[in-house]
């Protein structure tokens, strides 16, 4: 029977957790964490089926100035059929249609060399972290404030200098899917100096726009409760965020390669960016 890619829908999206289990050997938040990408870029996932069996993944989020690609596993049972390589070349041909000057994403290890030969260029590190010790009981900073959907447009404007591009849609996904555990902080002028989101179970995205407040942001990230072990995707270009998060009891699990391809321009100020939203977005 041929394998055939098409876009994922909504009521694959538990199945798509299975195959995502499978391919990493590993329990997560992949249902939530696929709802959360999926719901931001609903056009920007694509399945491989056989049948009606879905057998692998990977997924996309097109922002202003590149797109970032996460979210790529096969079922370990149809593994070492070509089945990836299929995926991200479908998707790349619907990013090129596009016209963005670049694609990126973080690679295992494992995936690094079939991403080379796709035309994308390694730089710099990036690590997943896990606190496996137990958190802290820490209490919110009374100097950081919560973040309302009406401050996003501010957020957003200080954001694209550092991300590198628009990515509102995510801040305004974030706080829907986890309301009241988004705070940043202020200046005596009122200058956003740095902002966190916290998810279920990942701190991030934590932008330090100045390094002073990392650490009152970080404790107030703390003072919430995660299911499960909380964790942090940190590039290697902070090495402050990576020494914060390590003195409160983080450990480094797994190391990926940022990757991209097309432009070889930077984009953005990744030296700021002290944890991304995920491997996947960002």
């Amino acid at each position: 029977m041929p394998v055939s890619i098409r876009p994922l829908e909504d009521v694959d999206l538990e199945s798509a957790a299975d195959v995502l289990a499978s391919a990493f050997q590993r329990s997560g938040h992949w249902k939530s964490d696929l709802r959360l990408y999926h719901g931001v870029q609903p056009n920007g996932y694509f399945g491989a089926y056989e049948g009606g069996t879905l057998m692998g993944m990977v997924g996309s989020a097109v922002y202003s100035t590149f797109a970032y690609i996460g979210m790529m596993g096969v079922h370990q049972r149809f593994q070492r059929r070509g089945i990836g390589l299929d995926l991200m070349r479908h998707l790349l041909q619907w990013l090129d249609a596009q016209s963005l000057p670049q694609i990126q994403l973080d690679a295992s290890e494992a995936g690094q060399p079939m991403y080379e030969k796709l035309g994308f260029v390694a730089q710099e590190k990036v690590f997943v972290l896990q606190c496996q010790a137990g958190l802290p009981a820490l209490e919110f900073p009374l100097q950081v404030k919560p973040i309302q959907y009406s401050d996003l447009g501010m957020l957003a404007e200080v954001d694209t200098r550092i991300f590198g591009a628009d990515r509102s849609r995510v801040f305004s996904a974030l706080l829907q899917a986890y309301p009241n555990r988004a705070f940043f902080s202020q200046d005596s002028h009122g200058r956003v100096m740095g902002y966190l989101f916290v998810q279920a179970g990942r701190i991030g995205p934590w932008v330090m726009v100045e390094p002073g407040d990392g650490e009152v942001l970080l404790r107030a990230a703390l003072s919430f409760d995660f299911e499960g072990m909380a964790s942090a995707v940190v590039p290697e270009t902070t090495p402050e965020a990576l020494g914060l998060l390590q003195r409160y009891g983080f450990e480094v699990l797994r190391t990926n390669r940022h990757m991209a391809r097309g432009s070889i321009k930077v984009l953005g100020q990744r030296e700021k960016v002290y944890a991304q939203t995920s491997l996947s977005l960002g």
